[in-house]
């Protein structure tokens, strides 16, 4: 299993392609996009749709020291994982909208450990539509 879901890492680096996790429920999906250069990683919501929850990740990797970026929900399930070589990483990652509580992303590097979590909540709004009547 452990091999196959590197298969599945390398293609997603390659293309965008819907990663699945273990309960084969696809999950993530990876695209690129541009980023200003930055040390520390950033990790931003950049919003949603009917069908995914939008993130932008983006981090500069210095030195020959790999790092992971793992995507977990609230109760530890991982459903994403991406082992991130030096240079720039910079990718859109879309999260299939599900009844997830809490996204955590983790990015594990040697000697350090950076972590961002993100509530969901569903949230309805009521909209009301005036019409002049005639």
């Amino acid at each position: 299993m452990n091999r196959n879901f590197k298969s599945l890492v390398v293609s997603a680096v390659l293309a965008v392609v819907t990663v699945t996790s273990v309960n084969a429920q696809a999950v993530v999906a990876v695209e690129k996009f541009t980023a200003e250069k930055a040390n520390t990683p950033e990790i931003r919501f950049v919003g949603s749709n009917t069908d995914f929850i939008n993130f932008e990740v983006s981090l500069r990797q210095n030195g020959n020291q790999k790092q992971t970026l793992r995507i977990l929900d609230e109760n530890g399930v991982e459903l994403y994982r991406e082992i991130i070589g030096k240079g720039e990483f910079a990718k859109l990652v879309k999260v299939v909208r599900n009844d997830y509580a809490r996204l955590n992303f983790v990015i594990d590097a040697q000697n350090s450990q950076y972590k961002k979590s993100f509530n969901i909540r569903n949230v309805v709004v009521e909209r009301l539509n005036v019409e002049e009547a005639n």
